[in-house]
């Protein structure tokens, strides 16, 4: 799975999604709600042939039935799933085996914030972490406060910086940047 294609298809998505709100900010925000809905969109098809896999995400319903939630900790979680049968009536029940992403976003253009939702992931036992953030003016010292926080996860970690929803309009088309980081360095990812 390539991380700069599942974010762009995922801008894609949400830049084509008429907007609602009636100030800026509140449009701003719904942009960023649909981006994270679009992004477990991409996961949900990227894993649709795998019937022990499910994507979890806020507004996403579909597996509230099985699970009792749509979300858990996370802004998008791609976990693998069995079955047991219930103790009284042999009912199947739905578990986790275990998480394969972990998926956090924060558009806001600050660092602290962006470390808040950063954390999260240190605590995850993800395979792969993602953080979707903005692009800033200069990548490098915001890529440098992430970089110790990276460090301290296990798996594959990945940081997409895409535009903030406030320059949307700019643009007919949005693309992101990727890293990933091993050895205490991030390297793009094409």
């Amino acid at each position: 799975m390539n991380v700069v294609s599942i974010v762009t298809a995922a801008l894609d998505a949400a830049h084509k999604t008429p907007d609602i709100g009636e100030t800026p900010g509140k449009i701003h925000r719904n942009r960023s709600s649909v981006f994270v809905e679009a992004l477990a969109r991409e996961f949900r098809d990227e894993y649709a042939s795998r019937d022990n896999v499910v994507v979890l995400s806020k507004h996403y319903a579909g597996h509230t039935h099985q699970l009792g939630l749509n979300e858990l900790l996370f802004d998008v979680t791609v976990c693998g799933t069995g079955v047991t049968p219930s103790a009284v009536d042999g009912r199947d029940l739905t578990y986790l085996t275990g998480s394969l992403w972990a998926v956090e976003s924060e558009f806001a253009r600050d660092s602290r914030k962006a470390v808040f939702a950063f954390n999260k992931l240190v605590l995850s036992a993800a395979e792969q972490k993602l953080f979707v953030g903005p692009m800033v003016e200069d990548e490098e010292p915001f890529l440098a406060v992430l970089g110790p926080i990276a460090d301290c996860c296990t798996g594959s970690v990945y940081v997409a910086l895409a535009p903030h929803p406030d320059e949307w309009d700019a643009s007919p088309h949005l693309t992101c940047r990727a890293w990933t980081r091993a050895g205490g360095q991030w390297t793009p990812v094409k």
